[in-house]
Order: C-alpha cells, then structure tokens, then sequence
C-alpha cells in the first residue's frame, strides 16, 4: 500500500512540474509576443485558423468541459494543479480511513476529474454570463452607430475598442472575419458558435433578415436590444429567487460538517468509530458520498429552473 501511494504521490508530483513548466513556456512566449507586437492582445481568444487546427480535440475537450475559446480566470495549469491536490488530499485521508488501495486509487481520480471538469464548468458560465448581461449594450452601440448612417461593420470595430472584456475580445475576432471577406452575420453567428450564448444567434438571424430584405435595421435592433435587456433582468430575478434553494443546499451541504467537528470537540469518541471502526468508515463514506450527491442534485436542478 505504501509503494503504491509514493507512486502515486510521484507521479502526481511530476505532472505537476510538467504543467507549471509549461504554463511558464506559455507566458513566455506570450510576453515575446507582446513584445513583438505591441498592438495584440494576449488574452484574445484563438484565431480562426488556429480553432480549426484543433477542433481533432473537440471530444477530448467536451469531456473536461474545456473550450479554447475563453480566456480563464484560472489557467488550465493551476486547474490541473488543484485537480492533483484534491488527489492527493484523498490519498493523504486514506492514511487515517485504511480503504483499500485500489479503491481509493480510484476515487482520487474521479475526484480529480471532477475537480477539473467543475472549474473549467464554473469559468466557462462566467464568461457566458458576462457576455449575455454586456449584450444589451453592444447591441445598443450598434443601432446608435446605424442611426448615424455608418455601416455595420464599423459598429463591430467601434465595440471591439470601446467595449469590456470579453465582448471586446469576441467582437475583435469578428472584425477579423470581416477583414477576410465574412458576412456580418455569419461572423456574429460563429460568436454564438464558440460561446453558445443564444442571445447571441438571435443577433445573427435579425442581422441576416435585414440585410438580405432590407426595411429599418435600427428599430429592429432596437426592439432586439429591449427584448434581450428584458431577459437579462428576468435571469437575474429568477438568481435572486433562488436564493434561498441555494443557500439551504449550502446550509445542508456543511452542516454535517459542522455537526461532526462539535461533537467531536465535545465528545471525541462518538466519532473514533467512524474513523477506526470498518463498519464506522463505509458508514462515513457513504454519509460523504450522499451529501455530496445531493449538494450537486439540487444545484442542477436549481440551475435547469431558472435558466432562461
């Protein structure tokens, strides 16, 4: 069991160089790029042709919930790291709980796959979210610009410079589509493409209609922008009344925990069978397991009811 969990531990820890190296490679190049290119931005997204080179990786990342279209709060190397660290907080738990090697193995692993697909899960709903509550307002520079007689794509450059992150970024691949000869609406449909924000492919089909049959672009981009700032606010409401579904899943999620450290304080060998006893430990597994399970059953389905 020993040898077994040292080489773990070992390859654990080698996977973990191997990633800090190559995320300091990365910011390597990324800063001899900004050198070299004063005007680039590093944090944009991939260009067209790159996301072609690596769509062969598509299915490999559905699985981790990874899309090399948006730009991470937490780098995909510090995302394998806390995957190895929560590995090995398992592996190191074990030492007290005496599970049987192989199945602890196992559970290591799928927490750290868990681990994984949760955080990349986690950052790519923040980068949808902020690109469906910024909508309403590019869609708004977007009918001012037309008003004013300049054409559609000069309001995609306008957003592209004026707009935060990570509109700015999004509309800045557009203006590289354009540049090649791309319609505006298809270009605003591969943003819907990479983001799968479908505010986003409303955008494109209202763009599609008027400019192949003409008739007022403003108001109808008009109408568009209070249609998608209506639901903005509902998303928001619909947050704000589950609210509460969410903090009592919170509340039930660590409340077992709270419970076990007082009695332990107070009586600490109420809870010596659940740590030295093997009936005691299946027993705590299974508590940990059920809490879990439900903590991440209720969030889903909190998720699936005000999702718009």
């Amino acid at each position: 069991m020993s040898t077994a969990l040292m080489i773990v531990l070992v390859l654990l820890l080698c996977a973990t160089v191997n990633t800090l190296w190559l995320d300091r490679r990365q910011r390597r190049m990324d800063r001899q790029l900004e050198i070299a290119l004063p005007t680039s931005d590093a944090l944009a997204p991939p260009s067209i042709r790159r996301a072609a080179r690596i769509s062969r990786w598509d299915l490999i990342h559905g699985l981790f919930n990874y899309s090399p279209d948006v730009v991470y709060l937490v780098r995909p190397p510090y995302v394998l790291l806390a995957a190895g660290m929560a590995a090995v907080g398992i592996l190191y738990a074990n030492t007290v709980l005496k599970f049987p090697g192989l199945y602890v193995s196992i559970v290591a692993g799928v927490m750290a796959f868990m681990v994984v697909r949760g955080l990349f899960a986690w950052q790519r709903r923040r980068f949808a979210n902020q690109l469906f509550r910024q909508l309403p307002d590019t869609i708004q520079l977007v009918t001012s610009t037309v008003r004013s007689g300049l054409p559609v794509n000069e309001a995609f450059r306008t957003i592209a410079r004026e707009m935060p992150e990570p509109t700015a970024a999004q509309f800045a691949v557009v203006c590289s589509e354009l540049n090649f000869g791309r319609s505006p609406e298809e270009a605003v449909e591969a943003v819907y493409q990479r983001t799968r924000v479908p505010e986003y492919a409303m955008f494109a089909v209202t763009l599609a209609v008027q400019l192949k049959t003409g008739g007022s672009l403003a108001e109808t981009l008009q109408t568009l922008a209070e249609t998608v700032s209506q639901r903005v606010a509902l998303a928001a409401r619909a947050k704000a009344l589950a609210g509460e579904v969410i903090f009592s899943s919170r509340a039930l999620t660590f409340a077992p925990v709270v419970v076990g450290g007082l009695l332990y304080l107070i009586n600490p060998e109420s809870i010596d069978m659940l740590l030295y006893d093997p009936q005691g430990r299946v027993l705590l597994a299974y508590v940990v397991c059920s809490v879990l399970m439900g903590h991440f059953v209720i969030r889903w389905m909190v998720r699936r009811e005000t999702s718009l």
